[in-house]
């Protein structure tokens, strides 16, 4: 009995461990800026603000 918590204990610490590696290099990313449509009664003109959040590579 002793042995089998033993490696659930093990089992879930490894599992911990490689979720906070995988989610290490996850980085926020934030743009603002305006778009602009063109309709029937003219350009209409909003604004927009996006956050994302980046897992890896560079942008």
């Amino acid at each position: 009995m002793k042995m089998k918590k033993k490696r659930i204990v093990y089992a879930s610490i490894l599992l911990l461990v490689f979720a906070l590696s995988g989610c290490s290099n996850m980085r926020w990313g934030t743009s603002a800026g305006i778009s602009m449509d063109f309709g029937p009664n003219g350009p209409r003109v909003r604004p927009h603000m996006d956050v994302d959040l980046y897992s890896g590579g560079r942008f």
